[in-house]
């Protein structure tokens, strides 16, 4: 097996993307219980992929909504949560997977430190603002667009220089 089957990092086309950001903290007036609530809870939908990621405290990201899920955050913004922020371009998805996927992403941060009680996390990854969530063998990443080409350089790099898995 080559490093290229190992890890696997593949982006996605850019597609819709909202953001949702509460007025108060940990205060949750108008957010109701279908919220991700908890620090790095992900709301997942019904094909299995995360739609709302609670990746900092207040913040959510949702990631190609559907209308039902762009019509629950409008609704949580005229209750007077917080204010929903259309952020279509600013984050670029990208799966990282493979027997090594762990280890290319531990090269840059404790990955699984950071994941040990949350679904998600907001974290720099090879100086890449990034959105992470997954465990295992698969992860899945929201990289700001500005850094893509960086991230995808230098996590090619590191991907090349691991030592085979054990």
């Amino acid at each position: 097996m080559n490093q290229n089957d190992a890890c696997r990092i593949e982006p996605h086309p850019a597609g819709r993307a909202l953001e949702f950001i509460a007025y108060q903290w940990p205060a949750t007036r108008g957010l109701g219980s279908d919220w991700p609530i908890a620090p790095g809870a992900v709301r997942i939908d019904a094909t299995g992929q995360p739609e709302l990621l609670h990746f900092a405290p207040g913040r959510w990201l949702a990631p190609g909504p559907g209308p039902a899920l762009a019509a629950f955050l409008e609704a949580a913004e005229r209750a007077g949560a917080g204010t929903l922020v259309e952020v279509t371009g600013k984050w670029d998805r990208l799966d990282v997977y493979g027997i090594d996927a762990g280890r290319v992403l531990a090269s840059a941060i404790g990955i699984k430190a950071v994941l040990a009680e949350r679904s998600c996390a907001a974290v720099t990854l090879f100086d890449c603002p990034a959105i992470l969530a997954g465990r295992g063998t698969k992860f899945l990443l929201w990289v700001q667009s500005s850094y893509t080409a960086d991230f995808m350089a230098t996590a090619t790099r590191v991907r090349a220089a691991l030592p085979p898995p054990d």
